[in-house]
């Protein structure tokens, strides 16, 4: 028994190539060479980590930062927006009209007149008060929110909790439209 040796009566032997498959084997021969000699053990290792640590410049590297940030970036926000009661809360909150998808342009506005207000410290205390007002209103539309999303929750998923999700309306419902993430999925007044 020749289990780990070679012997001369393995089998029959071998039947001959015949011209064409000699012809035929040479040719796939010459097309197999390399164009280049084996590369040595230590250029090999060279070339492997250059293509593992590749030397970049500043804006390359700031570049693929970024990129690898992005992904990383999309990736928990992905993991972290799976739930089913945060989608429901986001098309719940993206069908409906929104109070707080002004805030942040009417603050912007009401700081600038303020500024301006300096000459006449009228314009800058009707401004203010102005902000205030909005903000109050903002905060009765996110508890109008919120309670008709219990609702919603509570006849679609009974059991599902509802930690964390109050903020989470309050700061989509805040977002202007077109800078939420993930992007609205529904049309206002549509049907969820």
């Amino acid at each position: 028994m020749a289990l780990f040796r070679r012997t001369s009566d393995s089998g029959p032997p071998e039947p001959q190539p015949t011209a064409v498959e000699t012809e035929a084997t040479r040719a796939a021969r010459e097309a197999a060479k390399k164009a280049r000699p084996t590369p040595t053990r230590k250029e090999a290792e060279a070339a492997r980590r250059q293509r593992v640590h590749r030397t970049l410049s500043k804006k390359e590297a700031r570049a693929e930062s970024s990129r690898q940030n992005r992904e990383q970036r999309m990736r928990s926000l992905s993991a972290r927006e799976a739930t089913p009661e945060k989608a429901l809360l986001r098309d719940y909150v993206d069908t409906r009209f929104n109070i707080g998808e002004f805030l942040l342009p009417s603050l912007v506005l009401i700081l600038a007149v303020s500024f301006l207000g300096q000459l006449l410290p009228r314009i800058t205390v009707i401004s203010t008060v102005l902000m205030y007002l909005f903000i109050v209103a903002v905060l009765i539309d996110g508890y109008l929110i919120w309670r008709g999303f219990k609702k919603v929750l509570a006849a679609r998923m009974p059991h599902a909790p509802t930690r964390g999700l109050l903020m989470y309306a309050i700061n989509r419902s805040i977002q202007i439209r077109r800078f939420r993430l993930p992007r609205p999925r529904l049309k206002r007044g549509d049907k969820f």
